[in-house]
């Protein structure tokens, strides 16, 4: 019996997840069934699971790449050199190229992340650890911020960036739960917020 490369598992593993996804952005985690899935992918059972163990396993696999995915491009954005004022940086969010900000069906799989992490201890960690990942690499830009005069010299930078991670979740759950698509009012309120006067 020939094997099958390691290209092709990818290629399906990656099949099985986009589907997945589809799925689970259009009904929720719980809504979706085995059968809607399949059908989504075009695969049988069997096929299926050779590559997850179940439906739990497939949430956690979407789960980690979206995670990841939020991480990855948060990081990129705020790797900006030099930094732009504190109001643009976080005001511009919404206007970044910034794909999970951006992309409806990841908008949704990711709250429904966060909603399953509170039945799901595993899924919990995974997700602590995406938001401690973002509050270590915000920390270090608000101290920054601090440093160059941008925050009072006694800022607490993990507050400040608890607070700023906070207005970033928040754009998301906007966008997401109140169909708030136009970024333009966020944007505006959070330079008038954070501008000196």
């Amino acid at each position: 019996m020939p094997r099958v490369s390691q290209e092709h598992t990818d290629a399906r593993r990656r099949q099985i997840l986009a589907g997945a996804r589809r799925c689970f952005a259009a009904n929720g985690f719980h809504a979706t069934s085995m059968q809607d899935l399949l059908g989504e992918m075009g695969l049988s059972a069997g096929a299926f699971y050779r590559y997850f163990a179940g439906k739990d396993e497939l949430i956690n696999a979407i789960a980690e790449e979206s995670l990841d995915r939020v991480t990855d491009d948060l990081a990129e954005y705020f790797a900006q050199e030099p930094p732009p004022a504190l109001p643009d940086l976080l005001a511009g969010v919404p206007a970044a190229r910034i794909a999970p900000l951006l992309d409806q069906e990841t908008r949704d799989v990711l709250l429904q992340i966060w909603s399953e992490s509170m039945r799901s201890p595993e899924l919990r960690e995974r997700v602590q650890d995406g938001f401690a990942t973002l509050l270590a690499m915000l920390t270090v830009m608000m101290r920054r911020y601090r440093d160059r005069g941008d925050l009072p010299a006694d800022a607490d930078p993990e507050a400040c960036a608890r607070a700023a991670l906070g207005l970033i979740q928040g754009y998301v759950l906007q966008r997401t739960v109140f169909g708030l698509d136009d970024p333009e009012p966020f944007t505006t309120g959070l330079r008038t917020l954070l501008s000196p006067r």
